[in-house]
């Protein structure tokens, strides 16, 4: 099972919905939602997939951004939360990073009408695992995503373990990922079965870092991931090289694309024949700039496409 940790922002919301709408969600993906703002995108987001019977964490208590502060301000926006949390098809997601989960995580769970067996935990380190004793006891929450330590490795493998990573490298300024053009991504998907784990989860090709809004970049860089011949995923950097300012966005973007058309047209992987991918296709066909939001969605859409497909296969 692959648990993509997605920021509830508007391109990364539109990510599922695009996949919904075309039916090409796998069941393989469960998706984790950390809200950094309410939005109706967001909640007719959540609710679609819900209609369609997808599963997916929210997390109740987001590490960055305003949601927590704007429901407590709204009644009604906190009880329309509410009510998309007591759905059985969410779980409720939880930062464990401080003893105020001793009272805040059974109050929060006890508002959602759920019970603690139906939490995620995400665990930062191994310092708070006594906090996470105290509050389940003999029990366990339904998953527990843990960073790649091995106190906690042992505690959760083989039951509800989730191993978390951040696989993408973030580069700034964008033109560094010249220097950078092919990495290592995962191969998560390949041994968490090995490993005693229940699934995997990364921040997709977003990162863990988080920024309020963008801005014109004087590089433009498209990510794409894709397998090898041994399944094991890579990630390849398309960047422009007009790289001296800001001016002329289109021009930048045409620049990566090019080099993103001549790959995909060398590479004969049929797993990279996604909708993600087409729609930049499409860009290079039809000679359109869609936009710094659009293309993280076709990055977002191609890779829980291909990890979908993947998860199939291997």
């Amino acid at each position: 099972m692959y648990f993509p940790f997605l920021r509830g922002k508007q391109n990364e919301l539109l990510a599922l919905k695009n996949l919904k709408d075309a039916e090409i969600l796998s069941d393989s993906i469960f998706p984790v939602i950390e809200p950094v703002k309410y939005s109706k995108q967001l909640v007719n987001t959540l609710k679609g997939l819900l209609s369609e019977g997808h599963n997916m964490i929210l997390i109740m208590n987001p590490s960055v951004g305003t949601f927590i502060e704007e429901l407590n301000d709204n009644e009604q926006q906190m009880d329309e939360i509410l009510k998309i949390m007591s759905h059985p098809s969410v779980t409720i997601g939880y930062h464990l990073n401080s003893e105020a989960a001793l009272e805040e995580l059974p109050q929060l769970v006890e508002r959602c009408s759920r019970t603690l067996a139906d939490t995620a935990i995400f665990h930062n380190n191994q310092i708070n695992l006594d906090i996470y004793e105290k509050i389940f006891g003999e029990f366990e929450a339904r998953y527990n995503f843990i960073p790649d330590q091995k106190p906690l490795k042992r505690r959760f493998r083989n039951k509800n373990g989730v191993i978390f990573r951040d696989a993408f490298i973030k580069r700034t300024p964008n033109a560094e990922y010249l220097n950078y053009e092919v990495e290592w991504f995962s191969s998560d998907h390949l041994d968490f079965e090995d490993e005693e784990f229940l699934g995997f989860s990364d921040y997709s090709i977003v990162g863990k870092e988080y920024a309020e809004s963008g801005f014109g970049a004087k590089a433009i860089a498209i990510h794409v991931i894709y397998p090898d011949e041994s399944n094991n995923l890579w990630i390849r950097h398309f960047v422009s090289d007009s790289n001296e300012n800001r001016a002329d966005q289109a021009g930048k973007f045409g620049e990566a694309l090019s080099k993103f058309v001549e790959w995909h047209d060398k590479t004969e992987s049929v797993l990279i024949n996604t909708q993600g991918l087409n729609e930049l296709l499409d860009c290079a066909k039809n000679g359109n700039y869609p936009g710094l939001g659009m293309l993280k969605r076709y990055s977002i859409k191609h890779h829980l496409e291909l990890i979908g497909n993947m998860l199939v296969k291997v």
